[in-house]
């Protein structure tokens, strides 16, 4: 019948993109198995995280794709996180030549058939990624529209481009990836706490980022996770105070000065390094200066290839801690050095997934798992990569991103599981076992684990502050108030939980002002308000009480007090009643 075929096509208004590889022919004729393998692992890679970020892959062929969006937004996002997922993954590619797509954009109709999608803007798309660099992305005037009062992005006109086999003239944009994320500031320093400006321990470290003096971004994983991975080794040597990450990046950033980094760290020694990579060689040079004078004590240089970087890491920290430490005991030497290394991928895969998981929103922490996973399948005794995953589901459950809580979070306490059974020294998996036993409430399971993280890294200012929010829940508030101290203390520029862990611990001992003092300093109190609410009409302080419980339907609309007694895991169901009972006499319901 006449129109069936018609009837039988179907017209969408989507964001159109479409991602191809650059010198797919050079690469081929250069390494043809090595390069199917290549474009295998990052075609599936692509396919798997498309749909967290709301797209779908429509078609394929050879080495390239075509993904619709529901909006223009999604497609951007996902392509920039795609380039800079496939940038990243170049610093571990062994010296081979970079695998780099291009991208382009469009927005319009699309006709969907029975094997794909067709039309005039899925082949605009192919012709605009052609303009793009290596690595980069295209996007035609009409997304611009879409995108450009977005503050993160940066946008660079390429004028109007005449493509091939389309008459109209299109003006095309290119989006400067390396641009946007310069333009991103450092978080303003906060004044001192007391707890930071007491007497300067002589055995007090710093370690501060990396120089990357190559510039290639796609090194800057690199350096972080070497600095990462340094300061959670000394931390393991007890005689050493060592600053958490965290901190030291966030004061560097903002001072050069090394006296003024040591003051405002309340630390006697930095250690600073620079990193240089030609291909797969590699050479990292370390100096150890003392903050007062800033004389340099100790400098060490390593030259190697990138597959030399856990001895390097193994190296700095011992030679680090012996410098400092005048008593190191000889089972944290033994245990340090019994490290079992990992597969270079997957501690790549690792380091990326990091950043991504702690950026709090369901795609990132879904693209997180992805990588986990990855490394998990590349390496599967990398107890990292189970601890790492465990953290991904915990974090599920806790912000209701699943619609199978309790499977989520069993599946957090299995994964910590394994991570001990494959690395029964990496503090790491007992702390998601602790993390995920609190959760299920089972309180001694919880204690112990952390008890043995701390055991095996004492100076952890993270696992300090985890184990103190464990201890408010199991009537120890007082030694958990010890515990949030110290990791103050080393992570000086902490972030908000720490204060409301404190704030926790003070209320559930009785000291409703202390709460409402440590809340007060949050930078972001919006998860303060129960707790603020609850002190407030404890204290009788009807007005403040009735304030912060506006705040809290206002943060969480759907917020009810039932439900909220179900989620705090206290030992003892009459210290949450106090809670409950404060919330009540605040006016929630």
């Amino acid at each position: 019948m006449p129109g069936t075929r018609q009837e039988r096509l179907n017209h969408k208004l989507s964001a159109i993109l479409y991602a191809d590889v650059h010198g797919y022919t050079r690469l081929m004729d250069h390494d043809e198995a090595g390069t199917v393998v290549r474009l295998t692992r990052s075609l599936a890679l692509i396919r798997n995280l498309v749909g967290d970020y709301g797209g779908a892959v429509v078609n394929t062929a050879g080495d390239g794709l075509v993904a619709i969006f529901p909006s223009a937004s999604q497609a951007l996002h996902f392509a920039m996180e795609m380039q800079l997922e496939l940038s990243n993954e170049s610093a571990w590619s062994s010296g081979q030549e970079p695998f780099a797509y291009r991208i382009g954009i469009t927005i319009g109709d699309t006709i969907a058939g029975d094997d794909g999608v067709y039309g005039h803007n899925v082949n605009m798309a192919a012709r605009i990624q052609a303009l793009a660099t290596p690595g980069g992305i295209c996007i035609t005037d009409t997304v611009y529209q879409l995108v450009r009062s977005n503050p993160e992005l940066s946008l660079r006109s390429l004028g109007k481009q005449k493509l091939k086999n389309i008459e109209e003239q299109v003006e095309v944009y290119a989006v400067e990836l390396d641009a946007a994320a310069a333009r991103a500031e450092p978080m303003p320093l906060m004044s001192l706490s007391r707890v930071t400006q007491r007497l300067v321990p002589d055995s007090s470290l710093a370690v501060l980022p990396l120089r990357n003096v190559s510039g290639d971004p796609a090194d800057a994983h690199l350096c972080q996770g070497v600095v990462a991975d340094l300061i959670s080794n000394l931390c393991r040597f007890r005689s050493l105070m060592v600053i958490a990450r965290h901190s030291s990046f966030l004061v560097s950033a903002h001072l050069k000065s090394l006296r003024e980094i040591g003051q405002q760290l309340g630390v006697r020694y930095l250690l600073s390094g620079r990193f240089r990579r030609v291909g797969n060689e590699i050479r990292f040079s370390f100096d150890l200066n003392e903050t007062d004078t800033e004389n340099t004590i100790w400098s060490e240089r390593y030259e190697g290839s990138i597959a030399d970087i856990f001895a390097f890491q193994d190296d700095v920290t011992a030679t680090t801690a012996a410098r400092l430490a005048v008593h190191i005991d000889m089972a944290e030497n033994r245990r340090l050095s019994a490290q079992n290394h990992p597969n270079l991928h997957a501690y790549g895969l690792i380091l990326r997934g990091q950043d991504l998981s702690f950026r709090f929103r369901p795609e990132s922490n879904s693209h997180a798992r992805r990588l986990f996973e990855e490394a998990r399948l590349l390496d599967p005794r990398y107890g990292r990569s189970y601890a790492a995953i465990s953290r991904t589901f915990n974090f599920e459950w806790r912000y209701n991103w699943t619609t199978d809580p309790d499977a989520a979070l069993n599946e957090a306490l299995n994964l910590a599981q394994l991570a001990v059974k494959y690395d029964d020294l990496d503090a790491r998996g007992y702390s998601e076992m602790g993390l995920a036993h609190l959760y299920k409430k089972e309180h001694d399971e919880a204690l112990a684990a952390y008890e043995r993280a701390l055991q095996l890294n004492p100076n952890d200012a993270d696992l300090l502050a985890e184990m103190g929010d464990c201890l408010v829940y199991v009537r120890q508030a007082e030694r958990a108030v010890t515990l949030l101290e110290r990791a103050i203390r080393l992570n000086p520029y902490h972030p908000d939980s720490y204060l409301w862990y404190l704030g926790d611990a003070y209320f559930h001992l009785g000291e409703y002002e202390k709460t409402i003092q440590t809340l007060r300093r949050m930078r972001d109190n919006s998860e303060g308000h129960r707790l603020l609410a609850a002190s407030h009409a404890l204290l009788g302080q009807s007005d403040e009480a009735e304030r912060h419980a506006r705040a809290v339907m206002e943060v969480h609309p759907n917020f009810t007090v039932e439900h909220w007694r179900k989620v705090p895991p206290n030992k003892f169901p009459e210290d949450l009643e106090v809670f409950v009972e404060g919330l009540r006499k605040a006016g929630l319901r």
